[in-house]
């Protein structure tokens, strides 16, 4: 029996083989001859890469609905018209994109060496802020003084004969129409109108506000300061709409350097 067995090797046992490359490819198989099983597991991968697909469709949808609402492509519109009229495109002169390394908002000049208003909240804990102008030209802003309490700072910008706005001696009046030019969400510059709804010790506007707007001047219609955005607001007592509430040029005039 062992004699057989030695045989049986020896037969099977070539000395002198040596394994070649393609002694290593795997066999492939046709598609015919695959198992049920393998087509069902295809047929599962191919219906969860479609429902990952349509998932991520949906959620570019939702991203860009959010930022394009109705609402957005509105106050884009009434931009452009704005942005047409003389007086506008001057005050856009002023209004600066204020730049940290964690927050956007806006700011404007009110000098023409450089002095800028802007909200406490824009500025604070940033160790480098950047001041863009609406004609290109970009600055390092320095923190002169910022008033936590009332949402308001000053910056210093080394510049000259820089374009400006006029801050008024007194708050704005109910009712009155006013110009709001800032940075809502990923625009710059944008421009929108509005009217006054109150002048207590907030002052709360009509004119839409978005996350970027902090900061923005609220003109009327001399073109001087009335109010500095800081926030907006939905109230039940203005029919449930969103308002955007400023601090009264008052309160600016008393902390200005």
């Amino acid at each position: 029996m062992k004699e057989h067995k030695d045989d049986l090797d020896d037969e099977l046992v070539d000395p002198d083989w040596e394994p070649s490359p393609e002694d290593f490819k795997f066999e492939t198989i046709d598609e015919e001859e695959q198992t049920p099983k393998d087509n069902n597991r295809k047929r599962w991968v191919k219906v969860i890469s479609i429902v990952i697909a349509v998932m991520l469709v949906f959620q570019v949808v939702g991203v860009f609905f959010s930022t394009f609402s109705i609402d957005a492509i509105s106050f884009l519109q009434t931009s452009y018209r704005l942005s047409q009229q003389d007086d506008v495109k001057q005050y856009k002169q002023a209004v600066v994109t204020v730049q940290g390394e964690r927050s956007r908002g806006t700011g404007f000049a009110i000098s023409a060496d450089g002095l800028i208003v802007t909200n406490h909240h824009v500025i604070q804990d940033q160790e480098k802020i950047m001041v863009g102008f609406y004609q290109g030209d970009l600055f390092e802003g320095k923190v002169i003084s910022s008033y936590p309490d009332i949402d308001i700072a000053f910056l210093q910008v080394e510049g000259s004969n820089l374009p400006y706005l006029p801050l008024s001696d007194q708050g704005g009046m109910k009712n009155e129409n006013i110009y709001v030019i800032g940075n809502p969400l990923t625009w710059t510059q944008i421009a929108n109108e509005g009217a006054i709804l109150d002048t207590t010790d907030v002052t709360v506007i009509s004119a839409p506000i978005y996350r970027g707007n902090s900061g923005s001047p609220v003109i009327n219609m001399n073109g001087e300061v009335v109010a500095v955005v800081y926030a907006k607001r939905r109230t039940t007592e203005y029919g449930g709409k969103s308002v955007g509430l400023a601090v009264p040029i008052e309160k600016v005039l008393e902390t200005l350097p």
